[in-house]
């Protein structure tokens, strides 16, 4: 209502016969009440209440002007946001029921909140207001007014009845209820009614701008795209540019809507060039698709980008297009990424099918077959009645033939029964392929498995004959040479010399015949590969096998003829030549020749495996010729020069023998006793104990025999060495790793055997497998016991073990003293990285800082063994300065991880540089070194999963909500982890929290101000 039309009510309530009386009864306060009516009128609030208040203490006041009075300083209280002044107002009402200012207090305080656009507090006194006593114009502005201030708040039901009332009969507010009600028709979806309410509104020139996104959104909504084009086209001239803005996106997006791309993206293009606010998701889709449409595809991609990725069937659409754009840009990369996410989303079936199919095509053109396998085989199973069907079958061969994922391919093709010959093919190769795999691992048993495999879909003829080769080589490997000569057979029948393993297979035949000790068939086979001349692969070898061959079929003349051919072609093998000739030699009595060819080997080849064989040849010739002396030359020769040859106690044995026949007794006991105090359970200590008995016969002597008899006996008890046997049964079940068997068999062993040469070893073996099966207390006692009897080579490993149990059990001055005499005994690296590992562990659990980085760096120095060992130095190191707050010098550790190797420890390093930025607010920086890690790092899980926690962590310190919150979405959609996932979800569930108190707080002020913003240039607002 009119501020003047309100005064002048106001004037016009007093009767003037009235006020005169008084003013002639009692001038002075009749002057005090006027002066207050005239302040009020002009505005001057705090003058005109204080000549109320001024009256209401008069002496000589009236009834009637003291209850007006008491009304324009309640009211004024109201002006002047006095904290009474509602309660006064209240108050007066209360008081005066039927003075006819109660009847407008509550209107004229509402129309003081509607002012102040206090539309809630408006709300509640225009409710209060009796409105059927309002007179005249006070009743239209009151209908407009409470159904305006409903409108600010939303609440369009309540708003909706006055403005109807108000719409049907002439007002001043008809053309603006016409609006409202048309608005809120059309937020309610009631279109029908909202066009024709809005129609009338724009009849007023005022609202025919106002109306125009409206209306043209209900011809949208109504498919009316040609009446919209042609009234919005019409209205455009006539709108300013920041108007026209949205009228034109309506046009182009009814242009879309009827294919008629060209025109839709000339008015796309001209909102995209005026327009600064930011399109959504749809729009930009809608957009893009009109750029692809128009060949536009560098606009497309850029357009379809901005859609980004979300769970809907929106995002899966703009993915597909996505990748199909890529594709004609060949960026492989990118396309195989957008089709991921298209077939990731299930919203349109036939999308994520048909994408699901071009990723798997697009793995294959780049190459990547592993992938490929993966993606049509799961395309195969998922989408059996597939239209691509038999195309997906006939790549998925093709990938298989390319890829070394051959375990999966064999379970799908055995899964498919009516196999096409283009699949049996396949089978055939990637069975051969697998099979080729497992012999390369040495694992000959599954290699045979799948070469036989193979061999029952001979489709291809060559690859049978190579199957059977590899075949024939596996069976060979594992000694099974009657299998491997029928399978190298078969693969002659199969094969021609144009082959590549056509050679080999001869080779691998004379080899199997030579091991199955068919020597003249294998001389046969060896003769027929030596026509490959020498580029021939196992030449060498085959040279002296077939002179090998000779010599057992006793053709010793051919035999040293191919020796001799070895000597003369400077054979890798020349050593075994000349041996080996000597060797024939002595057989045929050629004593001189023989000890010709032993002695090439001595003079010429002293690093020879067959160097102690010639020394002891020699000296055995000499000792079958007699020559006693020479022979004990040669014997003494052997057991000084080569301490470590395993004929040494051959060697003592003949020279006891040749120092008995030269009646050398003493000499003769030495050797036998040496036999025996060394070799105990060896073949020779046998024939030396019967040796010394037939000595000290001789010598009538009584000598040690009893005694040297009992302990042959305690190292050689249960004739047959049975003691040795119960030994390698339980070793083996150690090294098979079957620890509680083990135990068992090692336990029964030391109690049935405890004085056995081998028990001290079967001690330690016992302590490992407790260890190996975690039961550290038991394993402790029998480590400290081995270290003690230091009986067995094993004692340094006992040290270690020990060092690590008491590290465990946490009793650190007893781990400190055995690493330390690990470290006294290390020979080499790996001795002292063990030492120095235990010692910096030791050092972290007491946050001794120094001490980590001391031991760090002489790992570095002095144990460096391999890349983890360095990387796992500089990350210790790195730790020990962060700890200290030593930024700086921590992150020069940690990037030396970094750069050192890519395991774990680098992974951990990147992280804490990371952590470091991000502590030092260097936010962007810490995300690009977390991206980092994840590029080089995503095998590690553990690394994987928290650095995307620090990402949401950094994202949400430069307010990047949006990114956040995916971050930790994707963390708790993905990670295996579920401490991860709860530690997401938590971060998550602060963030929302906030933005929830946060909306909380601005969602009325928000509604607020949407509201007035379409009312603002209204005039009927007041």
């Amino acid at each position: 209502m009119n501020k003047n039309i309100l005064i002048l009510g106001l004037v016009l309530m007093f009767p003037f016969s009235s006020f005169s009386q008084y003013a002639f009864v009692n001038t002075q306060a009749d002057k005090i009440y006027q002066d207050g009516i005239e302040f009020f009128e002009q505005k001057q609030y705090t003058a005109a209440q204080n000549k109320f208040e001024d009256y209401l203490t008069h002496q000589d006041k009236n009834r009637l002007k003291e209850n007006n009075a008491k009304y324009y300083s309640a009211l004024i209280s109201i002006y002047l946001y006095q904290a009474n002044g509602e309660k006064r107002i209240k108050s007066f009402v209360e008081s005066n029921p039927t003075h006819p200012k109660a009847i407008e207090a509550y209107f004229e305080l509402g129309n003081f909140y509607f002012r102040e656009k206090n539309y809630a507090k408006a709300i509640q006194y225009y409710e209060k207001t009796n409105a059927e006593k309002l007179r005249g114009e006070d009743k239209t502005h009151y209908q407009f007014k409470i159904a305006y201030a409903y409108f600010s708040r939303r609440a369009f039901d309540e708003a909706l009845p006055f403005f109807n009332r108000l719409k049907r009969r002439d007002n001043q507010y008809q053309s603006a209820a016409n609006y409202y009600a048309g608005y809120i028709n059309f937020e309610q979806k009631n279109f029908d009614e909202a066009l024709l309410d809005l129609e009338r509104a724009a009849e007023n020139d005022a609202y025919k701008i106002s109306t125009a996104n409206m209306i043209a959104n209900i011809y949208y909504q109504r498919n009316q795209f040609q009446k919209l084009i042609d009234y919005a086209e019409d209205l455009l001239p006539r709108l300013s540019r920041l108007e026209a803005l949205n009228i034109k996106l309506i046009i182009g997006d009814a242009y879309f809507e009827q294919n008629k791309f060209e025109e839709a993206n000339e008015y796309f293009e001209e909102f995209r060039n005026e327009s600064k606010s930011k399109m959504d998701r749809e729009l930009l889709y809608r957009m893009g698709y009109v750029a692809y449409q128009m060949k536009d595809y560098e606009e497309a991609i850029k357009l379809f980008e901005e859609v980004g990725i979300a769970k809907d069937s929106l995002s899966q659409f703009n993915a597909y297009y996505l990748g199909e754009l890529y594709v004609k840009k060949e960026n492989y990369r990118f396309a195989t990424n957008a089709y991921e996410q298209a077939k990731l989303l299930n919203f349109n079936e036939g999308i994520a099918e048909e994408s699901h199919f071009q990723l798997a095509k697009l793995y294959l053109k780049q190459g990547n077959t592993a992938s490929a396998v993966n993606e049509l085989s799961s395309f195969i199973q998922k989408y059996p009645n597939s239209s691509y069907l038999t195309q997906a079958n006939e790549l998925l061969s093709e990938a298989y033939l390319n890829s070394n994922a051959y375990d999966q391919a064999i379970k799908f093709l055995e899964s498919i029964d009516n196999k096409s010959l283009k699949l049996k093919e396949a089978y055939q190769k990637v069975t051969f392929y697998q099979g080729a795999e497992y012999f390369n691992q040495a694992n000959y048993y599954r290699a045979m498995q799948l070469f036989q495999k193979s061999v029952e879909y001979p489709q291809n003829r060559a690859l049978l004959g190579e199957t059977y080769f590899w075949m024939g080589e596996s069976f060979s490997t594992g000694k099974k040479y009657k299998e491997a000569i029928s399978s190298y057979e078969k693969s002659l029948r199969n094969s021609n010399n144009s082959d590549s393993w056509y050679a080999n297979l001869n080779y691998g035949l004379a080899h199997a015949y030579y091991n199955d000790k068919q020597f003249e068939k294998s001389l046969q086979y060896f003769k027929e590969y030596l026509k490959n001349g020498k580029s021939a692969t196992y030449y060498q070898d085959a040279v002296i096998r077939l002179a090998d061959c000779y010599y057992v079929t006793k053709n010793y003349q051919l035999a040293i003829n191919y020796y001799q051919k070895a000597i003369d072609e400077r054979n890798s093998n020349i050593d075994y030549a000349y041996f080996q000739k000597g060797v024939i030699h002595s057989i045929n009595g050629e004593n001189k020749l023989a000890n010709q060819s032993f002695d090439e080997v001595i003079r010429d080849y002293s690093n020879s495996n067959y160097y102690d064989n010639a020394l002891f040849q020699k000296a055995q010739l000499a000792f079958e010729s007699g020559q006693y002396e020479t022979a004990i030359a040669g014997f003494s020769n052997l057991l000084k020069s080569l301490p470590q040859s395993p004929l040494r106690p051959f060697a003592y044995s003949k020279r006891a023998l040749a120092y008995f026949n030269l009646q050398q007794y003493e000499k003769t006991e030495e050797d036998y006793t040496l036999i025996l105090k060394n070799y105990l359970t060896h073949s020779t200590a046998n024939g030396a104990l019967a040796g010394l008995q037939e000595l000290y016969s001789i010598m009538n002597k009584e000598g040690d025999l009893d005694q040297y008899l009992m302990a042959y006996k305690n190292a050689n008890p249960n004739d047959g060495e049975v003691t040795k046997i119960e030994f390698d049964a339980a070793q083996s079940l150690y090294f098979n790793q079957k620890y509680d068997r083990a135990i068992s068999s090692f336990k029964a062993y030391i109690e049935n055997y405890p004085e056995h040469s081998l028990t001290a070893e079967a001690r330690y073996y016992l302590a490992d497998s407790y260890y190996r099966n975690n039961q550290f207390d038991q394993a402790l006692d029998l480590f400290y016991q081995v270290v003690e009897d230091n009986k067995t080579s094993f004692n340094k490993r006992s040290i270690q073990k020990i060092a690590e149990i008491e590290l465990e059990k946490e009793e650190f001055d007893k781990a400190r003293l055995y690493f330390t005499k690990l470290l006294d005994q290390a020979e080499n690296k790996k001795d002292k990285y063990n030492a120095y590992t235990g010692l910096l562990e030791i050092a972290k659990a007491k946050s001794d800082y120094s001490k980590m980085i001391l031991y760090a760096d002489l790992i570095l120095e002095e144990a460096a063994v391999n890349a983890n060992a360095i990387n796992e130095a500089y990350l210790n190191k790195g730790m020990a300065n962060y700890y200290q707050g030593k930024y700086d010098e921590a992150k020069v550790s940690f990037q030396n991880a970094v750069n050192a190797a890519k395991d774990e420890f680098a992974a951990e390093s990147q992280y804490m540089i990371a952590l470091m930025q991000y502590n030092s607010q260097n936010y962007q920086e810490s995300i690009n070194t977390l991206f980092e890690l994840n590029k080089n790092f995503g095998s590690y899980a553990q690394w994987l999963g928290k650095s995307f926690l620090l990402i949401a962590d950094n994202y949400l310190a430069i307010g990047e909500i949006f990114q956040a919150k995916a971050t930790l979405n994707s963390i708790i959609e993905n990670a295996d982890s579920k401490v991860l996932k709860d530690e997401a979800q938590l971060k998550l569930d602060i963030i929302e929290q906030e933005e929830g108190d946060a909306e909380v707080e601005q969602d009325s002020s928000e509604n607020t101000i949407e509201m007035e913003e379409v009312i603002e240039n209204d005039s009927t607002k007041n």
